[in-house]
């Protein structure tokens, strides 16, 4: 008789282990995915605070100093034109154009592929007040040329809209 309860305790007691053992498994999948979860969020807000701080410290300064009006926009363009233009055979290739935003310089550039400092140089022109994109550029054996867009943002005042006799009487 006790042999018999003794057989019974320790099925009893394999089959609570086993159950416990699945209960322990499923936990550990949820808190595995719980963590693959946190660790996926804290990833994307570590980015946020990074695009943060580089949004603090680049564009903003950037955004404060927007010229008071086209004259100004335009002469900030020139200036880095002819800043570099010798360094680098500048020449424009469409000039000072305009969206809602910002105001556009496209400028060719070319200079030889063998003067490394002058690509390094070029590779970190800055223009302050506004941005740089090199749009392509073309290696051959001996020179490397392309066209650079310089960008200065620049608010166009809004236009006032006539009013006309239908849009202050009712209809």
């Amino acid at each position: 008789m006790i042999k018999i309860i003794l057989i019974i305790a320790n099925v009893i007691l394999m089959l609570f282990l086993y159950f416990l053992n699945q209960w322990y498994e499923n936990e550990d999948s949820k808190i595995i995915a719980i963590n693959k979860k946190y660790i996926t969020n804290t990833r994307k807000l570590k980015e946020i605070e990074q695009i943060d701080k580089w949004l603090a410290e680049k564009v903003k300064p950037n955004l404060v100093q927007i010229p008071s009006n086209s004259e100004v926009a335009d002469l900030h363009l020139i200036h880095f034109f002819d800043k570099y233009a010798n360094n680098y055979n500048f020449s424009v290739e469409k000039f000072i154009y305009n969206d809602e935003y910002a105001r556009f310089l496209n400028i060719k550039f070319s200079f030889s592929r063998k003067n490394y400092t002058k690509l390094v140089n070029f590779m970190k022109l800055q223009y302050k007040g506004g941005y740089k994109i090199i749009d392509h550029f073309k290696l051959d054996k001996n020179i490397l040329e392309g066209e650079l867009i310089v960008i200065q943002p620049f608010l166009l005042p809004k236009k006032k809209k006539e009013e006309t006799i239908n849009d202050v009487v009712p209809q």
